[in-house]
């Protein structure tokens, strides 16, 4: 298992209101809502690139996610951590974000719930981008083109990322998942 530390993160009620913050293990062994993001990229030939997170991250390990993302540490808000991690995760600087939106999940993950607000932000780059994944936290990264995307979801679900499927449906149908 990974050994880093981890901030204080942000505690939210039902409604996304902030109440306090606490640690990442206690967050996730009392199934507290809190908040994250994700930050999807997309390239001029309508691409997406995907990250595969590595084996020793808490969550969803092994399994294709955004491009990058994280937790909304404590005095934070959701655009300064969705800037902060495509420039950790990804190497990128100087980025417009483009909101997509906010929704709220609780995901069955082994023999717990996770219970957050993800707020998905979009990034445009050029295919020649260069990009520094972050090897503590990323085995490889990955343009997929809609089509190869879709076929990729059927065959292998269980590679993606629950929230990164819903991200797809919500915000880019075109893709038809």
């Amino acid at each position: 298992m990974n050994n880093r530390t981890y901030p204080p993160i942000v505690v939210v009620d039902e409604n996304d209101r902030e109440i306090g913050s606490a640690p990442l293990d206690e967050v996730l062994e009392k199934g507290l809502y809190h908040r994250i993001v994700s930050v999807f990229v997309r390239d001029e030939h309508e691409r997406i690139l995907l990250q595969l997170r590595g084996p020793h991250v808490k969550i969803f390990p092994n399994c294709w996610d955004p491009a990058a993302g994280g937790h909304v540490d404590m005095g934070n808000s959701y655009e300064q951590t969705a800037l902060m991690e495509a420039k950790e995760e990804l190497g990128l600087r100087d980025i417009s974000l483009k909101l997509l939106g906010t929704h709220r999940s609780n995901t069955p993950e082994g023999d717990r719930i996770i219970n957050e607000f993800e707020r998905a932000y979009l990034v445009q780059i050029t295919h020649d981008t260069p990009l520094k994944p972050q090897p503590e936290e990323i085995s490889a990264l990955r343009w997929f083109d809609p089509a190869e995307l879709k076929r990729e979801v059927a065959a292998n679900p269980s590679k993606f990322t629950s929230g990164l499927l819903y991200g797809l449906r919500q915000y880019f149908p075109s893709i038809g998942l």
